[in-house]
């Protein structure tokens, strides 16, 4: 009689267990619905932003995030020269050059020898900005010789974009290209302003903290801090001659005037091997510090290759 009635009860409760679940299906396939909606919806819009999305290049990594702050994100911005590698033995791939021609602007610092080229490749020039307008450029300090065997020379320094004084000129440039283009933007306009109170202000810390720590020179293997070291009266002492390795003699001589100037870090970028520093490293009992010149995030760099030349007499 017992195991009746429990059997009685275990129904009873199964038969409000599956009456109640299936009062809540139409709820549940409502929800659902919502659901699998959202998500094509969602789908829909990513897969129009990257179909309708517009294109704009930049030569060199640095320029990216300035150019893609300055647009405001409405913009693919596409860099030329991969992460890693040297601009200056840098050749466009056919498949870039091609992309090229449906870009909407192409900026570049107007100094690297691929950049000069670019012109030919694209049939309207006016979308190939130049970024050097207006800066006071170095003349005839910064040569290079290839990977494949033959040298070139620049006549001018190009790496204007690692002072933060240039840097400001160039996103200017930035905004007069924006302008012209997209005149009704008004907020990229507001961007630009905004990336150049951000750049006077680290412009103005750069030159507190170089002149309190009373440095004067720093060394460096290969010349990319030239317009940072004129901005902020200090001197670069180049281990690379004219984009080859010192002359026994030139060691010698670099080896002197880093002791004379108290130099106690040397630095060097990713692209070249910390090894042909090590013998100068020795001699002047100096530590061997890496920068990037080539960081997407120029700022930071900046400011922390800053913050190392400050520390150079402690």
């Amino acid at each position: 009689m017992a195991n009746i009635l429990i059997f009685k009860q275990k129904n009873k409760i199964s038969y409000h267990f599956f009456y109640n679940f299936a009062q809540q299906i139409p709820k549940l396939m409502k929800k659902l619905f919502a659901i699998l909606s959202l998500t094509l919806l969602i789908a829909g819009c990513s897969e129009s932003k990257e179909t309708d999305q517009k294109s704009i290049f930049v030569t060199i990594p640095p320029l990216q995030a300035l150019v893609n702050e300055a647009t405001c994100g409405d913009f693919d911005v596409e860099i030329l020269v991969p992460q890693g590698a040297s601009p200056e033995s840098y050749e466009p791939t056919s498949q870039q050059i091609a992309k090229l021609s449906d870009a909407e602007l192409i900026f570049s610092t107007g100094l690297i020898d691929f950049e000069k080229s670019l012109t030919r490749h694209i049939d309207n020039s006016s979308r190939l900005i130049d970024l050097s307008q207006g800066i006071e450029l170095i003349k005839g300090s910064c040569s290079h010789h290839h990977h494949h065997g033959h040298s070139h020379s620049h006549g001018v320094d190009p790496h204007i974009w690692t002072s933060p004084r240039a840097l400001i000129t160039m996103v200017r440039n930035i905004e007069s290209a924006l302008r012209t283009s997209y005149s009704d933007s008004t907020k990229y306009f507001d961007s630009v302003e905004r990336i150049i109170d951000r750049l006077e202000t680290l412009d103005k810390e750069c030159g507190e903290h170089i002149a309190a720590s009373g440095t004067k020179a720093i060394m460096i293997y290969h010349p990319a801090y030239t317009y940072l070291a004129r901005d902020y009266a200090i001197e670069q002492i180049t281990i690379e001659q004219e984009g080859k390795e010192p002359t026994p003699h030139q060691l010698v001589v670099l080896i002197e005037r880093a002791r004379t100037m108290g130099i106690k870090r040397i630095f060097h970028q990713p692209q070249y091997s910390p090894d042909k520093l090590s013998s100068i490293a020795e001699e002047i009992d100096a530590e061997i510090i890496e920068c990037d010149p080539l960081s997407q995030d120029i700022e930071a760099e900046i400011r922390k290759v800053v913050e190392l030349i400050s520390q150079s007499n402690e």
